[in-house]
């Protein structure tokens, strides 16, 4: 193992024991390393390895911890004075409890059998088997029920199966049979929910339901209160939009306000609030394509039909609300007993035969270790005292269950060590509850902390990807996720930090929106699957043919195909023509299954020739060697083999016989004994070296199907082979026993970097989970999210319990509950935080180049319909109404404006189209022509689809930014040429990109960048400045060139100076404060046609806001001396006059100050 230099949270995590600790570990932040370190310390200072149970997610993870563990020992044995003792550790790391939870349920099950009421020779049953005892189960079960025919069944059976069979209602017994299994005690939720229905309250709002459906109504009316303040302030100083929008906006915010107030009150009370007042809007006096008056238009219906649905919602009284519950108590009764019936069942059909499921696994451990109140029973105290630290990785993913049973044996978790990632919790359908660890995210004490109290540590620093990469990952998560869509605020604690060493540079992250070609001269038009994989096809091959680089070992090299994978939500709906498309694009492919690692022929045959390498002795591994491809022996020769020998003989013995006339044998043998010989002093690696050399196996692999997977399977195999011999153990024979045991435990290898098998990995999102790869395509992010969770004629959420809906028979109709609304919500709000994270996990595995793509009709119509509602970050309420990942990525790259993320349409033929501009460049560039901005935003418009409304003034430009007012009026004398409309790259300039040192431009844009983020109070300190330069690196929000470009003197002589000093103090500083309003045309160019408007555009560097007006302060890094520096100030009038127009139109304050401020000579030049 390497040697380990741990950061400072990493240092927390592995030396503090004072407690209780929860470590919330980011992507590529290292965590496996932790948990290793600590264990090895711990075992380092004095206790055993097998006094720690440690809990892994799945059993590749077992198997992968067991590995390290046991290398880890191994070296450091031979380098320290303990080696005695830590090979006696290492030869304990097979019997350590480090496993899955379910492993280690069925290891207490198996000592307190008695105790828990079972055989302890019980088997578990696989998914298949116990589906067919489910099955066998339900069916006596229904026949039972229909055979009594007691009405509340018979009426369930109607409503539920419409009359029909009974199909939904079996379906609909299993899908919630699972979900109850989220709860220790199923049968004891089931008759809580039983009398619920029984004891309703007065007040609708006082249901669990109700007063879920109040609390998302009142955010909704406080969202939508807030979008219309925000439009009367947006309006502020323009006239016309005031007389004709004010009053009416102002009368919805008031009635949405007044919602929101009274909704403590009662339902009824709150419902007396609806409908909210959206009274006719005044006569607006311009244009009806005035692009501020439709914007507001658009927002003010796009509120009205939020609000519209929230009377649908208060349509009824909380009385008939209530009345409408009460009537389904009696089906849902008959439901629960049902379940309750189906339970007893399907356990003495798996009782009979000595089976245990997991869920039995689980419930009946927590039975055995907790009594009713939770408290752990003697067993559980018994086995605690067993432990000195119970060790918990990817605690984001445990059930209610789980905890229940880890807390019981962890002395109430005084000494449990919680490792995991809640952004990366996408299990749910498992059951995992992510609320578990946020409880404890939320709650415990930062570490270091006083003895005894629970703790937490965060570990933000990425290791695995690049900048590039991080920054991406930030922008967009910074933008869409929160506590109420992602169940986490995405704030600094939760963003990651840029800290893994990567040489040269990359492009940045792109959205690649591939538009869908029109249908043919026939009328077919190509689905949208095959036209984005084939895009993804090409791409790869571009790269990969383009020379692409990757690093490895620190060292850059070609990319090659085994370095991309491609990621999918769906690999079983979609992966079929990603396969397709690359195969017909000459790339080689593989799947990314990490399962059937030993039941692979592949493996088997090879593990068969190392057992007959071992041992020649052992007649199986022999016969299956001989029939191998490798040597080719056919049933009728295996037969001829053993008519040479005697009764009794052993098949090597017939085959040393038959050796004697058969060439066939004799060359066998003699190979053998070539390999046998080498085997005694070789280290392992070498011996398979060896055997695949003189075997010829990827040769031989090449030639048949799935090549490329079959060499993954045996370059896996070496590996394992290498990780072993790292151990103190050694050899072939204790190699094969230790393969032996791990598939004895259903443990399956993880799998090695997919780099090695030369094919590019298409893989589900979900199997990629704890895999990182070089590059990464992630597809078919269209697609729409999965919504069917909350269809089921009844549902059921652990918290707010059953939904069902009411079914009046006699006239044929069924409608929702309020209980089935809530849950409806709920679980749609749940389903599309797990999407968040899908998306989370899957942008977080690329290393070095993340590529987006998405197939879209009418990519341009896409981006107009987004554009509106788009804000960083963005609401809640308006990501929810989205329908893909695609509509989140494309809205919070339009958010980020092409700091950190791309955006390119790509066209049928293959032309590609950059949508978002590069950001603002500083002062310093700002001879770049009036021209070449004007194509950028005409490049810009057509992109989102705007249509210039003022075809009469097209001598005038549409839009100026307050940076071209400088060149517009310098002399023509002193004008720079003007060139033509030359293409733009909508990219943020890359720092030294070519080798050379930064010019002025890039020395500006990376001060200006500095200076956007930077704490000028700690720069002020002595060496601040620096400091918060390589802060600012290490959090990836700026480059190390771009670090290095910026004069840390003059931004600390900034910080010290008196226009540093009011930045600091001021009560409001607004830094690259972005504007953009409308202004008469004559304000700038005074020939301009009467009542001609422009958008004028711009971001000012710094406005201090007080209670008596602004100050505007404009930053330059040209190189200017102090007696120079008033003349140069004053050609940067015009663009300080159009910042003070614009700004105090926005903040509806006069302007008291202008102050231009050279950080070359540190001279403040007032204006």
């Amino acid at each position: 193992m390497a040697e380990f230099t741990p950061t400072e949270g990493q240092r927390l995590a592995i030396e503090d024991t004072g407690g209780e600790i929860l470590v919330s570990a980011a992507a590529g932040s290292g965590k496996t390393r932790v948990l290793t370190e600590r264990l090895l310390r711990l075992v380092e200072a004095g206790t055993d390895i097998d006094a720690f149970l440690v809990i892994t997610f799945t059993k590749a993870a077992a198997a992968e911890l067991r590995g390290r563990i046991a290398a880890a020992l191994g070296e450091r044995a031979q380098q320290s004075a303990l080696s005695k003792r830590l090979r006696r550790q290492a030869a304990l790391v097979q019997s350590a409890q480090i496993g899955t939870i379910h492993g280690f349920c069925a290891s207490i099950l198996r000592e307190y059998a008695h105790e828990a009421g079972i055989a302890p020779d019980f088997s578990i049953a696989d998914e298949d088997r116990a589906g067919e005892l489910r099955a066998i189960a339900l069916e006596r079960v229904l026949e039972d029920n229909y055979e009594r025919a007691e009405p509340l069944f018979l009426s369930l059976a109607d409503t539920v199966g419409a009359g029909r069979d009974d199909r939904r209602l079996s379906e609909l017994v299993l899908r919630l049979y699972d979900k109850l299994q989220s709860h220790a005690r199923p049968g004891d939720w089931a008759r809580e929910q039983s009398e619920m229905l029984e004891n309703l309250p007065q007040d609708a709002l006082d249901t669990p339901c109700g007063a879920e459906l109040m609390r998302s109504a009142q955010d909704t009316a406080l969202y939508w209160a807030g979008e219309m303040d925000a439009l009367i302030e947006r309006m502020a100083g323009d006239e016309r939009l005031e007389k004709a929008y004010k009053e009416s906006l102002a009368a919805t915010s008031a009635g949405l306000h007044r919602f929101a107030a009274e909704g403590g009150a009662g339902w009824d009370e709150a419902r007396a609030c609806l409908p909210v007042p959206f009274p006719r809007v005044g006569h607006f006096k311009g244009s009806a394509e005035d692009e501020e008056a439709r914007f507001i238009k658009a927002r003010r219906e796009s509120c009205k039909k939020a609000v519209g649905k929230l009377s649908t919602l208060f349509a009824e009284d909380s009385a008939k609300l209530l009345g409408d519950l009460a009537r389904t108590a009696g089906p849902m009764r008959a439901l629960l007993a049902l379940l309750m019936e189906f339970d007893a069942r399907y356990s003495a059909e798996k009782r009979r035969r000595s089976l245990l499921d997991y869920a039995d696994l689980e419930h009946m451990a927590a039975r055995l270790l907790t009594d009713a109140e939770g408290n752990p029973t003697r067993a559980a105290r018994e086995i605690s005292r067993r432990y000195d630290g119970v060790m918990v990785d990817e605690y984001q993913d445990v059930s209610r269950v789980q905890d229940l049973i880890i807390r019981a044996v962890s002395r109430s978790g005084r000494n449990l060590f919680m490792v995991g990632d809640v952004k990366q919790s996408i299990y749910r359908f498992r059951l995992a509850d992510p609320t578990i660890f946020l409880e404890k995210y939320l709650s415990y004490a930062d570490a270091p902390a006083p003895e005894g109290v629970p703790r937490r540590i965060f570990l933000s620093d990425n290791f695995r990807s690049r900048r590039e990469i991080v920054g991406a990952v930030n922008a967009v998560f910074g933008c869409i996720m929160s506590g109420r869509l992602g169940e986490l605020d995405y704030d600094e604690r939760a963003a990651l930090r840029a800290a893994g060493r990567f040489e040269g540079s990359v492009p940045l992250p792109e959205i690649r929106a591939v538009a869908v070609p029109e249908a043919d001269e026939e009328g077919e038009r190509p689905a949208k699957t095959e036209c984005e994989a084939a895009e993804a096809a090409k791409t790869i091959r571009s790269l990969i043919e383009g020379g692409a680089e990757v690093t490895e070992n620190g060292v850059r090299r070609a990319a090659r195909y085994g370095d991309v994978a491609i990621l999918l939500r769906s690999a079983n709906v979609s992966g079929a023509a990603y396969r397709r498309a690359l195969e017909r694009a000459g790339v080689p492919v593989q799947s990314g299954a990490a399962e059937g690692f030993f039941s692979s022929p592949d493996v088997k045959t090879m593990l068969s020739v190392l057992s007959v390498i071992d041992n020649p002795r052992r007649d199986v591994p022999l016969i299956a060697v001989l029939s191998s491809p490798f040597f080719g022996f056919t049933p009728d020769d295996l037969a001829a083999v053993r008519m040479h020998g005697e009764e009794g003989d052993g098949f090597y013995d017939c085959l040393l016989k038959a050796a004697q006339d058969d060439p066939r044998c004799r060359a066998f043998l003699d190979g053998l004994d070539a390999m046998r010989s080498f085997a005694r002093d070789a280290e392992l690696p070498e011996l398979f070296r060896e055997v695949y050399s003189r075997l010829d196996v990827f040769a031989l692999c090449s030639a048949m199907p799935d090549g490329a997977e079959r060499r993954s399977q045996l370059v896996r195999l070496y590996e394992l082979a290498k990780r072993f011999e790292a151990t103190l153990w050694r050899g072939l024979h204790r190699f094969l026993g230790w393969l032996r045991l791990m598939e004895e435990r259903g443990e399956e290898p993880m799998p090695s970097s997919m780099a090695e098998s030369g094919a590019v990995t298409v893989m589900s999102i979900h199997r990629s989970k704890g895999l990182e790869f070089p590059i990464v395509l992630l597809c078919d992010t269209a697609r729409r999210f999965n919504r069917q969770d909350s269809s089921i004629a009844v549902l059921m959420h652990p918290e707010l319990g059953l939904g069902p809906k009411l079914t009046d028979t006699a006239r044929g109709i069924e409608y929702p509950t309020i209980a089935r609304r809530a849950i409806a919500r709920r679980i749609e709000r749940e389903t599309l935080s797990e999407e968040m994270r899908l998306l989370y996990v899957a942008m977080t595995r690329a290393k070095e180049r993340l590529i987006i793509t998405c197939a879209l009709r009418d990519p341009e119509k896409e981006l107009e319909k987004l554009a509106p509602a788009v804000s960083n970050p963005m609401a809640a309420e308006v990501l929810a109404g989205m329908s893909s990942p695609a509509q989140w990525l494309i809205s919070a790259a339009l958010a980020d404006g092409g700091k950190h993320i791309a955006l390119t349409t790509v066209f049928p033929g293959g032309e590609a189209r950059e949508v978002l501009p590069q950001p603002e460049q500083a002062p310093g560039d700002a001879e770049a022509s009036a021209g070449e901005a004007e194509a950028e935003y005409e490049k810009l418009r057509a992109a989102l689809g705007w249509e210039y409304p003022f075809r009469r003034a097209e001598a005038l430009p549409s839009k100026v930014t307050a940076t071209e007012l400088k060149s517009l009026y310098i002399p023509d004398e002193e004008a720079q040429p003007l060139p033509p409309r030359a293409k733009r790259l909508f990219r943020r300039p890359e720092i030294g990109a070519s080798g050379k040192k930064p010019d002025a431009a890039e020395r500006g844009t990376a001060t200006h960048l500095a200076l956007r983020y930077i704490d000028l109070a700690a720069a002020a300190e002595s060496g601040g400045a620096a400091r918060e330069l390589e802060r600012l690196s290490s959090e990836g929000r700026l480059s190390p060139e771009e670090a290095a470009a910026v004069d840390a003197g003059a931004v600390e002589r900034l910080a010290r100076s008196e226009t540093g000093r009011l930045i600091i103090n001021a009560p409001e500083a607004l830094r690259e404060f972005p504007f953009s309003v409308l202004c008469p045309a004559r304000e700038l160019f005074p020939d301009a046609p009467e009542g001609e408007e422009i958008l004028l555009q711009g971001v000012t560097d710094c406005c201090v806001v007080e209670p008596d007006g602004i100050t505007i302060i404009d930053y330059k890094t040209d190189r200017v001396d102090a007696g120079m520096a008033r003349e140069r100030a004053a050609e940067y009038l015009p663009q300080l006059d159009a910042y003070a127009y614009a700004l105090s139109r926005v903040t509806e304050k006069p302007v008291k100050r202008r102050i231009v401020y050279f950080l070359h000579c540190s001279a403040a030049v007032e204006l």
